[in-house]
């Protein structure tokens, strides 16, 4: 029993060690790209804005609410820049796309719908990267390396995002952050996590 109960402790420290080390390798990449407060000397062609969870029928999260807010901030700043809203319908109960929902959104907050298109296919951020790249691409008639394209999303997203993005071609992409209200702690450990599935898909890739 001793012994038994003696290798049982040796596993349990040996797994609480190698998320010790994991995690304090990989979180202060994504904190840091949370509160940076990216500064860019030129402008947009393009904004995308990644979607966040539609709750029920057509509610947006307070996430999206939170992305929206910001994208309305920065296209009322950016006059020429073309809002690329991404995202489509995750769960049975939505009757709206994630996409469809932020251009009602914007539009009711004075973005002019000539200046949004839509991306309303993907269900994860890497499709919203693969899909939006053909979009931007249809849009401008030119490669993703020659448009200059920024996206925006939560905090705590950033850096996720930022690395999908660069391993699908978008050159020298911009990040437009908002901040996150509440739960930040909350959803900055979810990424932790969802790291092992990023690292397990740019490998297979």
């Amino acid at each position: 029993m001793k012994k038994t109960l003696k290798i049982l402790s040796i596993i349990l420290a040996v797994v609480i060690g190698y998320f010790v080390v994991t995690a304090s390798i990989y979180l202060p990449f994504v904190i840091h790209d949370a509160k940076t407060d990216y500064i860019y000397e030129y402008d947009f062609d393009y904004l995308m804005i990644l979607g966040n969870q539609v709750v029920g029928k057509d509610t947006p999260s307070s996430l999206m609410i939170e992305r929206i807010d910001r994208a309305v901030e920065y296209l009322s700043e950016n006059k020429e820049c073309v809002a690329v809203v991404c995202g489509g319908i995750t769960t049975d109960e939505q009757i709206i796309s994630e996409a469809e929902l932020m251009k009602k959104l914007l539009i009711e907050k004075g973005i002019g719908a000539d200046r949004i298109i839509l991306e309303d296919k993907s269900t994860t951020t890497f499709e919203n990267f693969e899909y939006a790249r053909k979009v931007i691409e249809n849009h401008s008639g030119k490669s993703i390396k020659k448009v200059l394209v920024a996206f925006l999303s939560s905090d705590y997203h950033i850096h996720r995002a930022s690395v999908i993005a660069e391993h699908y071609g978008y050159n020298n992409i911009g990040k437009v952050s908002c901040t996150t209200q509440n739960g930040f702690v909350k959803t900055v450990i979810r990424e932790y996590f969802v790291g092992y599935d990023l690292l397990i898909r740019l490998i297979k890739d």
